[in-house]
């Protein structure tokens, strides 16, 4: 839109307010959510079972509406497992990936597809029914058109298409990454002749025997490929980078198996391709002769630059964030100053934010939904349902503790129940599990019998943990407040998942505990800090600023509960950095040798044996606990034991 344009609105829209304001017109709230996305819906859901008033602004007619349109082959790749063998349901949650986040336990996305990847429309249903279901405050058909924020109090005005006005305090934009991504320096000339991916037909038989040339290399170019490659005489797909695949990057947004079936007509040599060459340097042209195509890059070898003929070029390199209801907010980056390419993609396709989700440019202004992806792109799962869910729910519960003193959700725990409470929690957890590196769960120490738990924080706040609980927040007055706390989170190894990785290697599993900082799959990791922590940059992993760190092993079913490496360990650190407590609980290895050895009972042994929320076939519970264990036990005690042994 011109300068002009966006001044003539503004004027309109300024007289519009001030005729409303002066007839008491104006609908005002706490929060605006701008999208009836999951992202949106999942915010709203935790604001309204907080109390706090809201309402959701829905430019379409329905819930969810992207995916009215999206993907287009009408098939997700959003994983549905319906069974796991568990009843718990944190657990399976894990491994839902569809499902927004309630008290209802019937209100899951299983139970409207039997499909391991789901059709579309069945989302749709979901989104429906779960607005419905919780009574979600959504006005829809209302489409936003600018964002406005007053300079002193920044509270904001949003206008809308039909001349519509809300007055907000805040306002969170749930929009999500809609816009088809362009060639970011508007140098391809002939750009009128690529059809997108948005418009493209989908039906195969409209490409039967041609030649086409698909722009990029993610999971759209992917869709795209595999639902017409069988038609066509060739499919080439052409980006500035080679294929990234998810089993191997471990990245979800990266080429899923799903999709990926050209692969092995391109590696078995049958005519179908995949190209490198950037897009966004040099002067490329798409020009026509003779109906074809051709792509070209101007003042090079044509044999080495030119591709084509083609019937078709189609334009499947993703999408980008809508800033236009936000011009008058967004600031871009000063002209001077200069960054590398990827940081400038990254702007291109995210607004600037924290790991408080508030914009960096602009104070009240919150993201929510696949928008987040921002801090943690390749690093997390936070541009998908199954993780954003869990971000959106954090962002709520930020909202009401630092705008209206309502703290974090915790609970009390006594001293020597940590260890049960962090097993429990490592086997069942799905924030962390599906967020992981960003989530942590932190046991803060305020004595030497109570710990307070909260669940769920963003690993970039634990800094700022004092303000989720209620406190007031400065910046620089992190020393002054009381530091003694571990934080629990979930990790993989530093060089396991990366582009041309081999994850399959045959010594890619570590199960001796005291290698467990080898570890490749995910796997606990306990931080141990005395000071405050150092903030963290987006889209970092590391936590710095700790006293102690320990990590625990490996386990092909995540199961987190196994004696030696995992409960052993983790009471032992727990003892050691919590001023020498003994913390450890009684099992039969450790109170048989110290009542045979010393004719004594142990303090531990007096105590309750650890519980923890095993799963009932777990085989190498038993076998560690018991069966390998007594045999080493008798060794311990004599030589005329020591033969039992043997004979045993």
């Amino acid at each position: 839109r011109s300068l002009y344009t966006i001044k003539f609105e503004n004027i309109r829209m300024i007289l519009t307010i001030i005729l409303m304001l002066l007839f008491g017109t104006l609908d005002s709230w706490d929060y605006c959510i701008i999208g009836a996305g999951p992202g949106g819906l999942q915010v709203a859901y935790y604001l309204q079972k907080t109390g706090l008033d809201y309402v959701i602004i829905e430019r379409n007619t329905v819930p969810g509406s992207f995916f009215e349109v999206y993907p287009r082959r009408r098939t997700l790749i959003s994983i549905n497992k319906r069974y796991t063998g568990e009843t718990n349901t944190e657990f399976n949650m894990r491994h839902d990936w569809n499902s927004l986040l309630s008290d209802d336990p019937e209100m899951v996305f299983t139970r409207y597809s039997k499909e391991m990847f789901p059709p579309a429309d069945s989302l749709l249903d979901y989104f429906r029914d779960y607005a419905d279901k919780f009574k979600l405050n959504i006005h829809y058909g209302t489409n936003v058109e600018n964002v406005i924020q007053e300079s002193e109090k920044h509270s904001f005005i949003l206008t809308t298409k039909d001349s519509g006005i809300y007055s907000c305090n805040y306002v969170v934009a749930s929009t999500g990454i809609s816009v088809l991504n362009q060639f970011s320096k508007n140098n391809l000339r002939g750009k009128e002749l690529i059809e997108g991916y948005d418009t493209v037909t989908h039906d195969p038989e409209q490409f039967e025997g041609q030649k086409v040339l698909i722009l990029g290399k993610g999971n759209s170019a992917f869709e795209t490929a595999d639902l017409i490659y069988g038609h066509t005489s060739f499919v080439h797909l052409f980006s500035r980078d080679r294929v990234k695949l998810s089993w191997n990057t471990h990245y979800v947004g990266d080429v899923r198996g799903v999709n990926n079936q050209l692969l092995d007509t391109y590696q078995l040599k049958s005519l179908d391709a995949l190209i490198e060459a950037d897009l966004d340097s040099g002067e490329w042209s798409v020009e026509q002769a003779n109906g074809k195509l051709y792509l070209h890059l101007k003042d090079q070898p044509e044999d080495d630059n030119s591709w084509g003929p083609y019937d078709r070029i189609i334009n499947c390199l993703g999408f980008n964030f809508d800033p236009v209801p936000f011009v008058n907010l967004t600031k871009s980056a000063p002209e001077e100053e200069e960054v590398n390419e990827e940081e400038e993609r990254r702007r291109r396709k995210y607004p600037g934010m924290g790991w408080d989700f508030q914009s960096t440019e602009t104070p009240n202004l919150y993201y929510a939904g696949t928008i987040t992806h921002g801090i943690d792109k390749r690093l997390s799962s936070g541009g998908f349902i199954h993780g954003f869910r869990y971000t959106a729910r954090s962002l709520a519960w930020l909202l009401a503790a630092r705008n209206h003193g309502i703290r974090w959700p915790s609970f009390t725990i006594p001293l020597h129940g940590v260890a049960t409470s962090i097993m429990k929690r490592m086997n069942e957890m799905s924030g962390p599990y599906q967020m992981f590196y960003v989530l942590v769960d932190v046991y803060i120490r305020w004595d030497n019998d109570n710990v307070e738990v909260l669940y769920n924080v963003p690993h970039g706040m634990l800094h700022r943990i004092h303000e989720l609980l209620g406190e007031s927040y400065k910046e620089g007055e992190e020393d002054a407040k009381h530091w003694d706390m571990i934080v629990v989170r979930l990790e993989y190894g530093a060089h396991y998942s990366k582009v041309g990785g081999d994850p399959f290697t045959r010594d890619r599993v570590e199960l001796d505990p005291f290698l467990a900082h080898t570890c490749n799959f995910i796997h606990p990791v306990l931080y141990h800090f005395t000071a405050a922590p150092h903030p963290v940059e987006i889209r970092t992993k590391k936590l710095l600023g700790y006293n102690h760190r320990m990590h625990l092993s490996e386990n092909l079913y995540t199961d987190f509960g196994t004696i030696r490496n995992h409960l052993t360990p983790l009471t032992h650190f727990i003892s050691s950095v919590w001023s020498g407590q003994d913390l450890t609980h009684s099992n039969c290895e450790d109170c048989l040798l110290s009542y045979l050895t010393t004719n004594t009972v142990a303090e531990m042994c007096k105590r309750p044996p650890l519980i923890v929320a095993q799963k009932s076939e777990n085989k190498d519970l038993k076998r560690d606990g018991v069966i390998n264990t007594f045999p080493k036990l008798l060794s311990k005690l004599s030589p005329t034991l020591k033969t039992l042994t043997d004979l045993m």
